[in-house]
């Protein structure tokens, strides 16, 4: 699988939990809590969206 470019997503929805289309290229729904994401998931029609929370931060780890 091709690696993904996630970093517009998280520069827009830092500390909110998102709903992503299959792809992961689009958000479907987005709120504060995973409840708030996938009801606005449901109203657009849309079924088993990826949910994810963004952090606040981007940080990276070097182990």
């Amino acid at each position: 699988m091709k690696a993904i470019d996630m970093t517009p997503i998280i520069k827009k929805y830092p500390g909110y939990f998102v709903a992503l289309s299959y792809d992961r290229k689009k958000v479907l729904g987005k709120g504060h809590t995973s409840e708030e994401a996938l009801e606005e998931v449901k109203k657009k029609g849309y079924k088993e969206p990826i949910l994810t929370k963004i952090p606040h931060e981007n940080r990276n780890y070097l182990l």
